[in-house]
């Protein structure tokens, strides 16, 4: 059996180990000197480093159960790659007609072939069937970014300020509807839905002004409960898919750094520890 076979194979018995005890984080750092992209398991061990180039990488994102997608630089060149973690296959994708993305990536649905990406303060859908994109905030003022997908593809959350300051709105795709999930005057952003569609976790300053902390918003009850309380910054927050975890960034120790809450015991638990920076971490 030849060596890329074996290894192949090796790691697609360590990926089906994990999905069964475990979850796959992506996540981008530079612990080796540039931006790379990893994965790693919900203990916080790293199942492989996916990129090793001396080009930038960041800004990984789930395509499907066996690719990823991340954005990658070299020289003032910025490109979309779509990447096989079994088979290691690296292939281009093109930037939206609109916009090079030089921020965050293309997000994709999971129950569907829609993606979704931000540019220049709006909104897009890239539709399934024409490949061409929809402004889903053309009517509302202000900048919107810091997407994500709702508990299902007909619904889309977003951070904008066309109110005054930042809030997180949830739009549904079908209806047309733009609902105000926060509505407070402090700094709320980047918002992720549960699974179940129930609660919203966030990044907001509403407990010490200028300092982020995550939030958890119960949709039904408005309960709000503050998960972190430390001196640093707290961001990035997403849920696990069993809804039993959260994962963020925070930069409490002085560099960025990830970890998980547990929502059972309430107990959080630093995943990452180095020098460097360790953020945006995408679950599956």
């Amino acid at each position: 059996m030849g060596k890329k076979i074996l290894a192949t194979l090796i790691l697609l018995a360590i990926l089906i180990s994990c999905k069964t005890t475990s979850e796959n984080i992506l996540f981008s750092s530079s612990r080796n000197g540039n931006s790379d992209i990893y994965m790693m398991n919900s203990k916080g061990d790293v199942i492989k480093q996916i990129t090793k180039e001396k080009s930038e990488e960041w800004s990984p994102v789930w395509i499907n159960e066996n690719e990823i997608s991340y954005l990658s630089q070299e020289g003032e060149q910025i490109s979309i790659l779509r990447h096989n973690i079994q088979t290691n296959e690296t292939s281009k994708i093109k930037h939206p007609e609109n916009c090079i993305l030089d921020d965050k990536n293309i997000i994709y649905s999971q129950n569907s072939n829609k993606r979704i990406y931000y540019c220049k303060g709006e909104i897009y859908l890239i539709e399934e069937e024409t490949n061409s994109t929809v402004n889903l905030t053309a009517q509302i003022s202000g900048q919107a970014n810091y997407i994500s997908w709702g508990k299902n593809a007909n619904e889309i959350t977003f951070t904008s300020n066309h109110e005054g300051n930042n809030e997180i709105y949830l739009l549904n795709l079908e209806l047309k509807k733009l609902e105000n999930l926060t509505n407070n005057s402090s700094n709320d952003e980047r918002g992720d839905i549960s699974p179940d569609g129930d609660f919203i976790v966030f990044s907001s300053d509403r407990f010490q002004k200028g300092n982020q902390d995550i939030v958890i918003l119960n949709l039904q009850t408005r309960e709000v409960k503050r998960i972190t309380f430390t001196k640093g910054t707290e961001l990035i927050a997403r849920w696990s898919s069993n809804q039993k975890s959260i994962y963020f960034g925070s930069n409490e120790d002085g560099n960025w750094e990830l970890y998980s809450y547990e929502l059972k015991n309430e107990s959080i638990k630093r995943l990452t520890n180095n020098e460097s920076f360790d953020g945006d971490p995408r679950i599956k």
